[in-house]
């Protein structure tokens, strides 16, 4: 199974839907800035090379605009410190010579094809071979950099200075190696993996639905779940036989009895209680 899913069910109560931004030319010809993002806005606030970037492209490229789609994450980080970046600046007399579109790389292949027509979008834009005033553009969250180029090379681009085609060369070869990795998974793995879900509240709840966008899990039994959970539907339903009991004793029968691949302890008390010890 993902490594980077697994890695990251455990907050996914937390976090936000993904950020993905939408551009809007306005009237007056102005660029606007188009973001596209595949990870959570939380992901915002901490990555300062994206913000840092926006924040320049506003005031030293002239981009008038950042139009979110799914989040509203990026104008209140830019307003705040460091940046101070204010979006329609009466005193930003610059006009960017291209709009710019940003896409954050998926940190995990559950990811990137639970978010195909984000990547598609990016694609489809790089192919179109318009005259299209577009810098296509990726952040690669696991090297901490921009995919082809610097910061300064986009804004270069960005302002005319420098040719967009290094950075959609890049950025296919991007997604290419993505696309590669998805289909080894999908194509030779053959993983159809049965996961059950401890607890009875919103959080496993929460938890059930982020793992069941794996195409790698075909099964997720909640113990014992909850109303939600029996009603949710596709991958997601509750165990039967527990009695509402999610005890040491019955998640391991539960286990040989489904034949799980993994179990997620959502509850502190069954932690406490040692299951995961049990299970091992």
């Amino acid at each position: 199974m993902d490594k980077c899913f697994l890695k990251a069910w455990h907050k996914v109560e937390y976090l936000q839907q993904p950020a993905c931004f939408e551009m809007k030319l306005s009237q007056c010809a102005q660029r606007s800035y188009f973001v596209l993002f595949s990870v959570s806005s939380v992901f915002l606030y901490f990555c300062g090379k994206v913000l840092e970037l926006l924040s320049k492209a506003v005031n030293e490229c002239g981009i008038k605009t950042i139009a979110p789609n799914r989040s509203q994450g990026f104008e209140v980080a830019l307003s705040g410190a460091p940046y101070r970046t204010f979006l329609g600046n009466p005193a930003t007399e610059k006009t960017a010579a291209s709009s710019l579109l940003l896409y954050c790389l998926p940190t995990s292949v559950t990811e990137y094809l639970g978010f195909a027509s984000e990547a598609s979008l990016v694609r489809s834009k790089i192919l179109s071979f318009t005259d299209e005033p577009l810098v296509v553009a990726i952040f690669d969250p696991t090297t901490n950099a921009f995919v082809g180029g610097s910061a300064a090379d986009i804004l270069a681009t960005i302002s005319g200075s420098s040719s967009k085609n290094n950075f959609a060369a890049a950025s296919l070869g991007a997604l290419a190696q993505l696309d590669a990795l998805a289909a080894a998974q999908l194509g030779s793995s053959g993983r159809s993996d049965v996961v059950i879900v401890v607890g009875a509240g919103g959080r496993e709840h929460a938890i059930a639905v982020a793992l069941a966008q794996s195409p790698l899990i075909s099964k997720i039994i909640c113990c014992p779940g909850n109303g939600g959970t029996a009603v949710e539907g596709g991958k997601i339903s509750n165990a039967e036989g527990v009695n509402g009991k999610q005890d040491n004793g019955t998640v391991i029968s539960l286990v040989k009895r489904v034949g799980a691949h993994m179990v997620v302890v959502g509850p502190e008390a069954p932690l406490v209680d040692g299951l995961v010890d049990e299970l091992k």
